[in-house]
């Protein structure tokens, strides 16, 4: 049911390659005629089925397993449709443990992570398609099949007997007798020589090769020679028609006396080696390792020599700070100015990076009119694509709708949580309600994201007023009622009312965390449908009306942030006509095609039991309005152990009205700047107003002439690495939440920061509705805080682009000791911003940024002037100093490490004394 999902077919079994096992213990296949069945396999095409019983018989193993895969049907990159090319194309690729061969010929190439197979001519810089969607092609997720054959881990030993002659004497050699094992070391020791089979001199593959002291066309007469000659390193068996080893007998294959070998090894290569016993076959080992002893030692030496004169340098070079006071608040003496934002090398270096503008298109009167007047968007004058999270409220909607849908029965599509059954009707006994550990006992919901995309919204109308004027008659119903209706219909304000009469439902579709964000910011892809588990009624979106069957498809991210967590995108559908059948039908969307039908009903519930699917072939039927993401109940727990398991309020991974919010930081690097909506500069400028002194009855006017939303990977990577650490430290205190502000000065009013209290008193303005700037995305719990920080216009834009720098010579000539200087009052910041000519032409404005502040455990001072402070927190584990002169205020916030911030906004202001519209 994944529809976002890439290219690869769902097949129950694949093959993957085999050596026979001779061993102790184990049965040789003597009455198999192996030869004859590879050339049958070679020869014949044969359909999937066949082709696993004649395998099988082969001595393949099953076993459950993690790779990427690469599917071809007939035609696509040069393949023809037939086993034999498929078994020659796996074969072909070393990192190939197996392939499969479906019904329809198509062909999956499985490849051991992150490797590409030949043949199938995928660039290196492409993507390829895998079971959880596009990626860079190093970067490609694991493809799980519950049924695979995967090769033996074989090596090769060889038991060698050799008669050794005096000098005048010859020495004779007895042919070498093969073993093959399971677990024995690569390679064998005799008296004499060492063999490897797996390796070649790569030195020695050139004809002129110097290394090269003499050619046999027998081992015997190469060693004789070998043994005797001190300057021969190894007797080396090279491949010289092109097979790359392997060829006794074959044209062109000699043995050849080096002097030099520099083995390289290859799995599969077949050539082979003899070295002298005990020796690593390089006489020139011992001066190697001299050399690049004495190469390191060199290059540490010119390593610590430029750090020197680096650090040198630095300390030469005067920190940027403002040369004078400016307004609107009088700027503070020179020594108690905070560190700058950057030196002046890093203002050179400053990367340039692409700017983005948010502002849509204006929307047209009909989609406005259609909006759902429950988003935050709703008001909106222009194109809009947004996700945010529901409130609470709205959260207690979504566990009554999935409490409501859920049906204890499950499908062949559920894997085994044991990856041990193969897949079978009805799902393997490990899934089913008694089982263990059995089907999900309930779904948590840890969070609920709303979709708002003005321009999706309008491709599904359109689509919906399409269908009603093609069936201008009436459609039949489905019948019984789509389980979801009830609830829906008595929750106006958080579902839109359907139109029943064109069989619009909400229905759950199941896929991957990652997928479903994505799914959500970019629509669905058809042309991607039915990579998961196959196309039971055509390529199209697959969704259910039962939270459990779409769970089947959920997948979380192990060892990921998103572990243990599942997603459901919860969407609005309009089926029109439909086509009701109770049997699998791969035509279903052939008929739809023709026009004769809207969507496809596949009633599992007549003849097996389980659930009804619904399908549609074309993405603008299909509104994912929301995101549920959620984690599954064990039967075993009981459901309030496992809430409080859980721990508190899940936030996502990067903040969701980012654009990139369903990346992978870690894997995919970002760096993206956005010049927000007029909507959010006018809740930036709220914002400002209302922390600004004297608040938003104060006389300064603050106007937000332009404001940009940073997105970089690089440098919230490490802001998410501390937030981390101080969750860790937070659970192992045994605390609720680090102490606040208001608790540390002891007050129980005015003591609440700034942009957190005045973040509350904007709901029902927009703020929170629009998600742009929200406390939803904090963790007060860790004291994470928005602060402000003014610098120039050339700093800040440094800091946006190499992140904050903390000179590590500052030990002096700070009011508040080393750190970053941050202030929760505007006016506090403005003073170390200098009056700059602005984007607008004016010379009046001034440029402050919005960071998050992970603030953890702050120390308290009072202190007019306390150059120790940052050092004492430091000494007594603290990670940032709350700074409230007097008692009087302005309070500051200075942060320890460059890793407690992310510079989030760059706004550009003007104060002026005049009122404010």
């Amino acid at each position: 049911m994944d529809a976002s999902a890439g290219k690869v077919k769902h097949i129950d079994t694949c093959y993957l390659w085999v050596q026979e096992i001779v061993d102790q213990g184990r049965i040789r296949l003597k009455n198999v005629n192996t030869q004859d069945m590879l050339a049958d396999l070679m020869t014949k095409p044969l359909d999937g089925q066949t082709a696993t019983k004649l395998l099988g018989r082969m001595g393949y193993t099953v076993r459950n397993i993690y790779y990427d895969s690469f599917t071809a049907s007939t035609g696509e990159n040069g393949y023809d449709g037939t086993l034999a090319m498929c078994e020659s194309r796996s074969a072909s690729n070393p990192q190939s443990p197996g392939f499969a061969f479906s019904d329809t010929n198509d062909c999956t190439i499985y490849m051991n992570n992150g490797q590409v197979p030949i043949g199938f001519e995928v660039p290196s810089s492409g993507t390829v398609t895998t079971n959880y969607g596009t990626g860079p092609v190093n970067k490609a997720s694991g493809h799980f099949t519950s049924s695979c054959y995967r090769k033996l881990p074989t090596t090769t030993t060889t038991t060698s007997t050799e008669s050794v002659a005096t000098s005048s004497s010859s020495s004779a050699t007895s042919p070498p007798s093969t073993t093959t094992t399971a677990a024995a070391p690569q390679g064998v020791i005799s008296s004499r020589y060492t063999e490897t089979t797996d390796a070649y001199c790569s030195n020695a593959m050139d004809d002129d090769d110097p290394s090269i002291l003499s050619r046999y066309d027998s081992f015997e007469t190469c060693w004789e020679y070998c043994a005797s000659e001190s300057s021969c390193a190894a007797c080396f068996q090279p491949c010289l028609d092109g097979t790359g080893g392997g060829c006794i007998g074959a044209q062109g294959c000699q043995f050849l006396a080096v002097s030099l070998c520099s083995a390289k090894t290859a799995d599969g290569c077949g050539a082979r080696i003899w070295r002298r016993y005990g020796s690593s076959g390089d006489p020139m080992l011992a001066v190697r390792i001299v050399l690049i002893v004495v190469g390191a030692i060199v290059l540490l030496g010119l390593i610590a020599a430029y750090c020197y004169w680096k650090r040198q340098r630095a300390a030469r070079q005067r920190p940027l700070i403002p040369p004078k006071a400016v307004s609107p608040a009088a700027s503070p003496p020179a020594d108690t100015v905070g560190v700058p934002a950057a030196t002046t090398k890093a203002l050179t270096r400053a990367k340039s990076i692409t700017l983005s503008n948010e502002e849509g298109q204006a929307i047209d009167s009909t989609t406005k009119e259609s909006l759902p007047r429950y988003w935050g968007h709703a008001s909106e004058n222009t194109d809009f694509n947004a996700m945010l999270y529901s409130n609470d409220d709205q959260v207690e909607h979504f566990t009554e709708l999935l409490n409501s849908t859920y049906r204890a029965r499950c499908t062949q599509d559920r894997p085994c949580p044991k990856a041990a059954c193969p897949k079978m009707p009805g799902g393997c006994p490990c899934v089913q309600p008694d089982g263990d550990p059995g089907l999900p006992a309930s779904y948590v919901v840890r969070r609920v994201i709303r979709v708002e995309d003005s321009r999706m919204w309008k491709r599904f109308m359109r689509k919906r007023d399409q269908i009603r004027r093609n069936r201008s008659s009436s459609i039949e119903q489905v019948e019984p009622a789509v389980c979801t209706s009830g609830l829906v219909k008595d929750q106006p304000g958080t579902f839109t009312p359907l139109d029943e009469g064109l069989n619009e439902f909400y229905l759950w579709h199941g896929t991957h965390v990652r997928a479903a964000l994505s799914i959500a910011h970019e629509d669905f892809r058809i042309d991607m449908a039915g990579s998961n588990a196959g196309t039971m009624y055509g390529r199209g979106c697959y969704l259910a009306e039962n939270c459990t069957k779409a769970d089947e498809y959920a997948r979380d991210e192990p060892h990921g942030y998103y572990e243990g967590v599942f997603a459901l995108l919860l969407c609005r559908v309009c089926m029109g006509k439909f086509l009701y059948t109770t049997d699998r039908y791969e035509a279903a969307g052939d008929k739809v095609k023709s026009g004769e039908f809207d969507s496809t009903v596949g009633d599992r519930t007549k003849k097996a039991n389980t659930f009804r699917e619904f399908v549609v072939y074309n993405a603008d039927q299909v509104y994912p309005e929301y995101v549920v993401l959620y984690s599954r109940r064990p039967r075993a727990v009981a459901l309030e152990t496992f809430k409080f398991e859980l721990g508190g309020e899940l936030h996502a991974e990067l903040p969701v009205y980012w654009q990139h919010c369903h990346v992978n930081p870690g894997v995919n690097a970002f760096e993206a700047q956005y010049a927000v909506r007029a909507t959010s500069r006018t809740l930036l400028q709220q914002l400002a107003q209302g922390c600004s002194p004297g608040g938003a009855g104060g006389d300064a006017f603050i106007k937000v002439i332009s404001a940009r939303r940073i997105e970089m990977s690089s440098m919230w990577n490490r802001y998410v690495q501390f937030k981390r650490r101080l969750r860790q430290e937070l659970e192992a205190s045994g605390l609720a939440s680090f102490a606040s502000a208001e608790l540390l000065e002891g007050k129980a009013t005015r003591g609440e920061i700034l942009t957190y209290s005045y973040l509350k008193k904007l709901t029902g303005k927009g703020v929170q509705a629009t998600g742009t700037i929200s406390i939803d995305t904090l963790d007060d719990s860790i004291q994470e805080h928005l602060l402000w920080h003014g610098t120039s216009r050339a700093s800040a834009e440094a800091i946006v682009t190499a992140d904050f720098r903390i000179p590590k010579d500052a030990k002096h000539g700070f009011r508040f000791g080393s750190g970053l200087y941050f202030a929760e009052d505007i006016g506090k910041s403005l003073s170390y911003a200098p009056l700059e000519k602005g984007s607008d032409g004016g010379s009046k404005s001034q440029f402050v940024l919005l960071c998050r502040v992970l603030c953890g455990q702050m120390h308290y001072t009072e202190g007019q002037v306390d150059g120790n402070a940052s050092a004492n927190a430091k000494q007594v584990g603290k990670h940032a100093v709350l700074a409230n002169p007097l008692a009087e205020g302005p309070r500051e916030f200075i942060v320890l490490t460059e890793m407690q911030v992310y510079p989030e906004y760059l706004v550009e202001v003007s104060v002026s004394k005049a009122e404010g519209p």
